[in-house]
C-alpha cells in the first residue's frame, strides 16, 4: 500500500504516528491482559481493534515510506545508510506488528470459541485450563514485547534520520 501525499504533505510523517502509538498500546495492553486473563475474556475485542489499528498503520507507514523513498531517489536525493536502515527496521516493525495482531486474534478467538464450548471435554478443555492461560499469556507477553521492540527501534531511527546532522 503506496500513499504518496496527504493534504499536500508527504504522507510517511503523518502515517507513522498511527503504529508508533497503536502498537505499543496493544502490547502493553496485551501484558496487562496476560497477567489478568478475565479481563482478557472481557475486553478480548478492544485489544484485537487496537493491534488491528496498529497493523493497518504499520501497513500504511512502510508503504507511504517506501513512496516516499523512492520519491527522494526521483528527486535525484542521496539515500544515506541511516535512511536505509531506518526502510529496514520499518520493514521488520510492520511484519512483526501483522504477527501481533494475528497473535492477539488468535488468542482472543480461540478463548472466545472455549467459552462458547464449557463444558465439552474435548481439546478445548485445555484452552480453559490454568495452562492454556498460562500459554496464551506467553504468546501475548512474547509477541508484545517483539512488537513494541521493533516499533520503538524503527521509530527512533526515522527520528535520527530527521533529527541528526549528518553532514561531514
Amino acid at each position: 500500500m503506496e500513499i504518496d501525499r496527504l493534504f499536500g504533505l508527504p504522507a510517511h510523517p503523518l502515517l507513522v504516528h498511527l503504529p508508533v502509538v497503536m502498537v505499543p498500546l496493544a502490547a502493553l495492553v496485551a501484558v496487562v491482559f496476560a497477567v489478568r486473563p478475565r479481563w482478557l475474556d472481557r475486553f478480548g475485542w478492544v485489544l484485537v481493534a487496537v493491534a488491528g489499528a496498529g497493523a493497518l498503520g504499520a501497513l500504511l507507514a512502510a508503504g507511504s515510506g517506501e513512496a516516499l523513498e523512492g520519491q527522494l531517489r526521483a528527486d535525484g536525493e542521496r539515500i544515506t545508510p541511516a535512511i536505509h536502515e531506518h526502510a529496514e527496521l520499518g520493514d521488520t516493525a510492520r511484519t512483526i506488528a501483522v504477527v501481533f495482531f494475528f497473535v492477539v486474534l488468535g488468542v482472543v478467538l480461540v478463548r472466545w470459541y472455549a467459552r462458547r464450548r464449557a463444558g465439552s471435554g474435548d481439546v478445548l478443555s485445555l484452552v480453559r485450563s490454568t495452562a492454556g492461560a498460562v500459554l496464551a499469556a506467553v504468546l501475548l507477553v512474547a509477541c508484545a514485547g517483539a512488537a513494541m521492540y521493533t516499533m520503538v527501534k524503527a521509530g527512533h531511527q526515522g527520528a535520527k534520520v530527521v533529527w541528526e546532522d549528518d553532514s561531514p
